[in-house]
This record gives C-alpha cells, sequence and structure tokens, in this order.
C-alpha cells in the first residue's frame, strides 16, 4: 500500500513540484509511523528483556557522564530517584544538589520507619546482589591486567593490599565491612539517621550501695549519665578508571569498581578509628582519655617488649562488665614477632628455646590466629612510627570488647563522575568521587586496653 497520497498529475505546473509534493507526504507519513510506534503499550526503549538488571555503579557513572542514555541505566536512575525521595522527606539535602548522583551505600541503613522505606530497603539489596552468581575472578583479573593496575587494581602490600580478598559483587558496605579492622574485630553497626546524628546514653558513675545500722539513714548516692554523641563526618572516595572499564560493563569489571571503593573508604575509616584525632575525622580509639592503659613488661629506654605476662595482665585491666575480650589489633610485623618469639636454650639471649606464644610446632602448620583464645586482627593501619627515646618505629596492641564500639553510617554515598581535566582527557579516564557520612566512637572507653610505645621485633 502506498504511504503517498493519489493526486491527479495535472494539478503540477511542473515536475519540480510533483516531486516537492511526494518528499513531503513521505516525510508526514514517516512522522505518523513514529507517533504510532510510541504509542504502542508493549514497546520498550534500551536493551530488551533488562528492565529487572541489576543495580551497576558503572552505568550510574556512565549515565552521569552521558555516555549513555537514560534507557540504559534504568534501574540506577530508579534507585536515585527513589533515594533522593525517601531521604528529601528526612530533610536530607545532597551537597551538590541536582548534580550528585545517590548510589546505595548499606541497604540495611536506610531509613525504614514507613512501609516506603522498608520496601525500597528489601528491593535495592536484591538489586546490588542480582549478579553476584555471575562474576568471574578470572575475567576480573584480565579486566585488571588490561588496565595495566595503573588507574584501578589492588594496593600494594605495604598499603595493606594484603587485606584485600579477590574482588566479588555485593552491596558496597559489605565489601567495606569485611577490610575493616574495627568490623571484623565485631564493632557494632547502627544506621545514621538523615539528620546526621545519634546519641547512645551511658553511665559515667553508678550507684553506691552501703551498710547501715538500725534506724539509720543511707546515704543518698547519685548515679551519673552521659553520652556517646556521633555526629555525620564526609569521608571522600576517589577512584580513578580507565574509560574501557565503563565500556566493559560486565559483572567483573562492577565487581572491581565496587572493591576499589570499598578498600579505599575502609583503609581510611580504619586509620581514623584507631588514631584519628577528631574534629572533621573519627576520634581515634588510642586517643580517649578515658581508655585503659598497660605498659609492656619488660620496658627499654628505645621501646618496650611484649611478654607472655603482659597478655593476662592486659585482659585484667579489662572492666568486670566485660566478660572476654573479642580482638586483638596489631600489625602483621608485630604479630609475626610474637609468634617467632623463643626463650632462651642454653646461653642468654640465644633465642632457641620454646616458642613463648605458641606450641612448637613443624613449619608446615600455620601460626594461629589467635592469642591465649582471643582472636587477632591485623593490619598495616597500626602505626610503626610511636616514639619512645630514641626509638621511632615502635607499635601497639590493642585489646578490646569492640561490640562497645560503636560505629554509625547512612545509607547512601554522594556520587559524582567527571571526565574533565587534562589528565583524565588526555588519558581517556573517569574520576569517580563518593562521599560517604560516618562516625565512631566508644560507649564504654574502658572496655579498650592500650600497650603502647612496643618493639617491632
Amino acid at each position: 500500500m502506498s504511504t503517498v497520497a493519489e493526486v491527479p498529475a495535472d494539478k503540477f505546473q511542473s515536475r519540480d513540484e510533483l516531486v516537492s509534493f511526494i518528499e513531503q507526504q513521505a516525510a508526514t507519513a514517516v512522522e505518523k509511523a513514529a507517533r504510532v510506534e510510541r504509542r504502542v503499550p508493549w514497546a520498550t526503549s534500551g536493551p530488551v528483556c533488562a528492565d529487572s538488571a541489576g543495580y551497576s555503579v558503572l552505568k550510574a557513572a556512565a549515565y552521569a557522564l552521558g555516555f549513555v542514555g537514560p534507557e540504559y541505566a534504568k534501574e540506577e536512575i530508579h534507585a536515585h530517584q527513589q533515594l533522593r525521595d525517601l531521604y528529601a522527606g528526612y530533610g536530607f539535602a545532597p551537597h551538590h544538589g541536582q548534580q550528585s548522583f545517590l548510589v546505595p551505600l548499606a541497604s540495611a541503613h536506610l531509613p525504614a520507619f514507613e512501609p516506603q522505606g522498608r520496601r525500597l530497603r528489601d528491593e535495592l539489596h536484591q538489586k546490588m546482589t542480582a549478579h553476584a552468581s555471575k562474576f568471574d575472578p578470572d575475567e576480573a583479573d584480565w579486566i585488571d591486567r588490561r588496565m595495566h593496575r595503573k588507574a584501578l587494581g589492588t594496593t600494594p602490600d605495604t598499603a595493606g593490599g594484603t587485606m584485600v580478598p579477590l574482588p566479588m559483587l555485593g552491596e558496597l558496605i559489605d565489601l567495606q565491612r569485611s577490610l575493616e579492622v574495627f568490623a571484623v574485630a565485631g564493632a557494632r553497626e547502627v544506621a545514621l539517621p538523615p539528620n546526621g546524628r545519634v546519641q547512645f546514653p551511658k553511665l559515667t558513675a553508678a550507684s553506691t550501695a552501703y551498710w547501715v545500722g538500725e534506724g539509720t539513714a543511707i546515704t543518698e548516692s547519685q548515679p551519673t549519665t552521659g553520652n556517646l554523641d556521633l555526629q555525620a563526618k564526609k569521608l571522600g572516595v576517589f577512584v580513578k578508571l580507565n574509560n574501557e572499564l565503563l565500556r566493559f560493563a560486565s559483572p567483573s569489571a562492577e565487581g572491581l569498581v565496587r572493591l576499589d571503593m570499598a578498600r579505599a573508604a575502609a583503609l581510611k575509616a580504619d586509620l581514623a578509628m584507631l588514631e584519628g584525632t577528631g574534629g572533621t575525622q573519627i576520634k581515634g580509639a588510642i586517643t580517649y582519655s578515658g581508655i585503659a592503659t598497660h605498659t609492656a613488661s619488660t620496658t627499654g629506654a628505645n621501646g618496650d617488649t611484649f611478654t607472655p605476662a603482659d597478655v593476662a595482665l592486659m585482659e585484667s585491666k579489662l572492666p568486670d562488665a566485660v566478660e572476654a575480650p573479642t580482638a586483638w589489633v596489631m600489625r602483621k610485623a608485630m604479630f609475626a614477632a610474637l609468634m617467632n618469639r623463643r626463650a632462651d636454650a642454653v646461653s642468654a639471649s640465644d633465642g632457641k628455646g620454646a616458642f613463648l606464644f605458641r606450641d612448637m610446632r613443624s613449619a608446615a602448620v600455620g601460626p594461629p590466629a589467635e592469642l591465649y583464645g582471643t582472636r587477632v586482627v591485623r593490619s598495616a593501619q597500626v602505626s610503626a612510627t610511636r616514639t619512645k627515646g630514641s626509638g621511632t618505629n615502635l607499635s601497639y596492641v590493642l585489646l578490646g570488647h569492640f561490640p562497645d564500639w560503636i560505629v554509625a553510617r547512612m545509607g547512601v554515598m554522594e556520587f559524582l563522575a567527571s571526565g574533565l581535566g587534562d589528565t583524565a582527557l588526555q588519558n581517556d579516564m573517569t574520576y569517580l568521587r563518593g562521599i560517604q557520612h560516618i562516625d565512631a566512637g566508644p560507649r564504654h572507653a574502658a572496655s579498650f586496653v592500650l600497650c603502647d610505645q612496643l618493639l617491632v621485633a
């Protein structure tokens, strides 16, 4: 059937008028056909059969940069709009307004005080883990090698790379927690409200009991209370990606991006939770005045030596309310030194006797992951630059009941992507910046014991 209306040939005075009329009719027919296609109720745009795909940080970045249209990032845009509306209802506004793209950080930490929040929490958790079964470690390793480890790759061992496992898909918070020392040691996780502040009441002094005689008034005692006040601290994560990674958009490439962002945030948060000075960052555990301290049994002018006797002595300084500590935190070099430390055998300081911190075993059996029954968490984030006298390469050991350490996080990350700037433009790269809101602190500082100024040898 012809798409051009039939008209008498003698209506046109020249061949050019006839050609012009035919072209106009053809263009009108095409326009009408296009309008009809857009009205088809079962038609869709974008990838076919992908309307229920999982969440992709790569697609969010590609959409933010204009690499792909909205039809190719439906789930990411929909999640952003839902998160924006949910948090706007509680008065939360992103730092950069409409430029910020909200990415799920921790579905469990979303405000779920009403059915809408609970549905969104469950939906986002399913989206973030949708492609976990499709992750291929071999493909991820190939992509990592192809990127030459220049912009995106695992960190060197000296910067905590030994703590990084194979990348995997999952929520950003799940990956981050698996890399954080405090989370592994048993710290308690809570959701940071959209207003960015949460308080935990605590007793700072208990009531006192007295023996009294007949007809004698009981002496009054007044317990005192205080608060652990956690306020949102801004933790920025900056990741550089080669643009080939955005074009791969496979689960393995996605896993590399999520792992790298989680790793960067975990290392920075860990360092602050251990030694932070407060203010714009988290106040570190070893900087609290209420923390218990212990001096190693063998002291020296330029550093002290940790001995087996110090294990029980440190545990004895925990309050009675703490039945048992949950973890030791120390450097890997410190733990290796303890595991290899031996008693003297024949002559003084020959170090050829029995192992002091573990049983005598063959070289085929690895050292225990515990110290006298309590788990040891090792981290390169623990300082190796503590000082005493002329010693400047000293470290410390931290023992604690880590459920008394509270970590509060907001459930979203503010996400910005940019391909501008000389370096990014010349190297065909994309810069991603994520902003987390986090704070942490001890509900009871006395639940932690610090032994400082230790020789790592």
